[in-house]
C-alpha cells in the first residue's frame, strides 16, 4: 500500500505567538516585531498522485495508438491486387535480351491476410532455319513472376529463411546475393552450374519473386536421330541477366502501386 508521503517543514502556528483574531491584532503584532501569520489549513503535497496521471494518460495514448493501428492494419506503401501479373510485368528488359512475351498464364487469389498473383510467360527467340536432313529442336525460355502482398502480418522476419530450400542430393550450395537499390532488400538467388536464377524482392508488405529458366523442346524431333544435330544456334544463354531482371522488377514494383 503507498503511504502519503510526509512533507518536511510543515507550516504551522509558533506556540508563542497568538493567532491574531482580526486585521487590528495583525497591525498590532506586526508593529510589535513579531512575525505575521494567518493560519491556514495544513499543506500537504502528493507527488505520486501526479506520476500516476502521467503513466495513464501515457498508457491510454499507447492504447489508442494500437487500437487504432489494429484497425487500419499495416502501411501497404501503395501496393494493391495484381488483377493480371502478366499485363502489369513488362518485361520489356528480358524480352529484348531472350525473345517475345508468348502464351502468358495469370491467376490471382485475394483474401483478408494476403493477396497472391502469379504469371508464367515464354520468351521466345526467333525459331532457327532447318537445314533438309537436319532438324532442330525448339529452345526458349521462360519467365516464372510472382507476387504476395502481406495485408495483416510482416513478412520481413521471415523473408531471408524462407528463400533457403533444402538441397537436392549433388545440387550444390544454394546462393544468395544481395543486390542493392531494389526494395527494402533483394536476392539473387541460385546454384553453382544453375541456369535458373531468381530474383527475391522484399519491400514492405510485399514479396516479389522473378525466375528465368529454358526449357528444349524436340516435339517431333528425335534425338537418337543420326540426322539430328545440337548446335549453339538454339540455346537460350541465361547468363548476365541480373541487370535485365532488376530492371523489370522495378518497373512491376512501380507499375503494381499506380494500380
Amino acid at each position: 500500500m503507498i503511504s502519503e508521503p510526509e512533507l518536511e517543514g510543515e507550516l504551522s502556528a509558533p506556540a508563542t505567538v497568538p493567532a491574531p483574531r482580526g486585521p487590528e491584532d495583525a497591525a498590532e503584532t506586526l508593529g510589535a516585531g513579531g512575525p505575521a501569520f494567518i493560519p491556514g489549513p495544513p499543506l500537504r503535497q502528493r507527488p505520486w498522485v501526479w506520476g500516476l496521471a502521467g503513466v495513464l494518460v501515457t498508457s491510454a495514448v499507447w492504447a489508442g495508438a494500437l487500437w487504432a493501428y489494429g484497425r487500419a492494419g499495416p502501411d501497404l506503401q501503395g501496393y494493391g491486387v495484381s488483377r493480371n501479373l502478366c499485363l502489369d510485368a513488362d518485361l520489356a528488359a528480358l524480352s529484348a535480351r531472350l525473345g517475345e512475351k508468348r502464351d502468358p498464364f495469370a491467376a490471382v487469389g485475394e483474401d483478408e491476410a494476403l493477396d497472391q498473383a502469379v504469371c508464367t510467360v515464354n520468351l521466345t527467340p526467333k525459331r532457327p532455319p532447318e537445314r533438309k536432313g537436319h532438324p532442330v529442336p525448339t529452345v526458349r525460355a521462360y519467365a516464372e513472376i510472382t507476387y504476395t502482398l502481406h495485408k495483416k502480418t510482416d513478412p520481413g522476419p521471415q523473408f531471408d529463411a524462407s528463400l533457403i530450400e533444402p538441397a537436392d542430393q549433388g545440387a550444390g550450395e544454394q546462393v544468395l546475393k544481395l543486390v542493392p537499390e531494389v526494395g527494402e532488400r533483394a536476392y539473387l538467388v541460385s546454384r553453382p552450374g544453375d541456369a535458373s536464377p531468381s530474383l527475391e524482392v522484399l519491400d514492405g508488405q510485399a514479396v516479389l519473386s522473378l525466375s528465368v529458366g529454358q526449357v528444349t523442346e524436340y516435339n517431333d524431333v528425335d534425338p537418337l536421330n543420326p540426322g539430328f544435330e545440337s548446335d549453339d544456334q538454339g540455346v537460350v544463354h541465361l547468363g548476365g541477366l541480373v541487370p535485365a531482371m532488376v530492371e523489370d522488377m522495378l518497373a512491376l514494383m512501380d507499375e503494381l502501386k499506380s494500380d
